[in-house]
């Protein structure tokens, strides 16, 4: 049995929009989804502009650049990776905001943190 997820990434500029909502198929526990997730993240930094020197691949220039730069990195095959619809729910629905300059992850009622804080409590969990 597959476990289902959503990830919606959410407009910068209006906390209650969400620009793309990705729908997978398998592994959207937090040790699964949430992890890669995390990680992937915990290396990006969000900018408004672009100048030479940060067209390297930490960065993205607003949500709507992290969001696409997530699709290309993750949307490797066919199946089990989806654009889904904004009202889309599923087992495990994950919410990428910039609040404070900050990237910050929700996790249904789990968990409310940074990337890195989601990184150590899969740490804690696996040890």
């Amino acid at each position: 049995m597959s476990t289902r997820s959503t990830i919606k990434f959410y407009s910068e500029f209006d906390q209650d929009e969400v620009l793309v909502s990705v729908y997978q198929q398998f592994d959207g526990y937090i040790d699964g989804v949430g992890y890669e997730l995390a990680k992937w993240l915990s290396k990006k930094n969000i900018i408004n502009g672009i100048s030479y020197q940060t067209m390297a691949d930490g960065y993205a220039n607003g949500m709507g650049c992290l969001a696409a730069q997530f699709i290309k990195e993750f949307k490797t095959k066919i199946g089990n990776f989806y654009i889904g619809t904004i009202d889309n729910e599923e087992e495990y629905n994950y919410q990428v905001r910039l609040i404070d300059k900050e990237i910050v992850i929700t996790v249904n009622d789990i968990f409310k943190g940074t990337p890195s804080e989601l990184l150590l409590l899969n740490e804690l969990n696996q040890g």
